[in-house]
């Protein structure tokens, strides 16, 4: 499996992307008029695909995609640094390839970054696992 990089930041290749095959491609929005009729806008959208990359587990215990403390320190201080330009996702293809793209993070629904550790303890070392939730935009096709 080919790991996933974002920025240069190297992570697991089996992180599961849950909103890859959600429809995005026109935007909507609904509101309803002073007279009560309901109207609905639709466009066509040229970017603005959710990329939301998670950590899996088969309730058992048994995680797939965890992070290590360092490298969720890593995620965190990228995401707090002011960003003038959009970062490159590069990620394993279905065919064997790779595919990249032009992303933010998308904090629009919440937090950008969650993530829980695989066991409560004190203090955590850089070395210790994490399940991650990443949510990222693409903002260029």
């Amino acid at each position: 499996m080919t790991d996933i990089t974002l920025a240069g930041i190297t992570l697991p290749g089996d992180l599961k992307w849950t909103d890859e095959f959600t429809a995005w491609k026109v935007g909507r929005s609904q509101r309803i008029s002073l007279g009560g009729a309901l109207i609905v806008s639709e466009s066509a959208q040229q970017a603005g695909r959710p990329i939301t990359l998670e950590t899996t587990s088969n309730g058992g215990g048994d995680y797939t995609a965890a992070i290590t403390l360092d490298t969720l320190r890593a995620l965190q201080a990228l995401e707090s640094a002011p960003r003038t330009t959009p970062m490159t996702l590069v990620m394993p293809d279905h065919n064997a390839g790779t595919r990249s793209f032009d992303v933010l993070f998308n904090a629009s629904g919440g937090a950008a970054i969650e993530a829980e550790p695989l066991l409560f303890k004190t203090p955590y070392y850089d070395t210790d696992y994490f399940s991650l939730t990443l949510r990222l935009i693409q903002v260029e096709p």
